[in-house]
């Protein structure tokens, strides 16, 4: 396939990924920003939470340093996309970009305690687990499809 639709299909599902994240985010502060909580089933609701540090809330006083680690990140995968040959992989990693993005914006503009002070909106509460956000849930999911397609090759390769 042509390196140019192929860069050009990872633009668009980087730009969809993130829009659609900051979308949902704006709409979380909007209509939970008074405390409210909107009810989905009895173990999931939405109801806002800002995240400072990584997954869980941990590191919550790292959150410079998680940023700087997402920007570092951030380039390693779009080093990956640029070399992709695999449409299926390159749409992955997109993913996977548009999902660290997304946060990474928070982390830069949702602040006002100097570079990357801000703090990740969560809003997605499944009680039993963890708040999180549609970045998180691109990001792991393109995690795990990623796992998945390079075990598969692999296997394939090894037959």
């Amino acid at each position: 396939m042509n390196r140019a639709v192929l860069v050009r299909r990872a633009s668009i599902i980087v730009v969809v990924t993130v829009v659609l994240d900051q979308l949902t985010k704006w709409w979380a502060e909007t209509a939970l920003s008074d405390g409210d909580t909107f009810g989905i089933m009895p173990t999931l609701e939405f109801d806002l939470a800002y995240n400072s540090g990584f997954s869980f809330s941990t590191g919550s006083s790292q959150g410079q340093w998680v940023g700087l680690l997402v920007i570092v990140l951030c380039g390693f995968l779009a080093t990956l996309i640029w070399k992709a040959t695999d449409p299926l992989r390159l749409a992955i990693l997109a993913t996977i970009l548009g999902g660290a993005l997304g946060n990474l914006i928070d982390r830069l503009f949702r602040g006002d305690g100097g570079f990357l002070s801000g703090k990740v909106i969560d809003f997605i509460d499944v009680s039993w687990y963890a708040v999180f956000n549609i970045a998180d849930i691109f990001v792991v999911c393109g995690c795990i499809a990623y796992v998945i397609v390079e075990l598969r090759d692999h296997r394939g390769a090894a037959e």
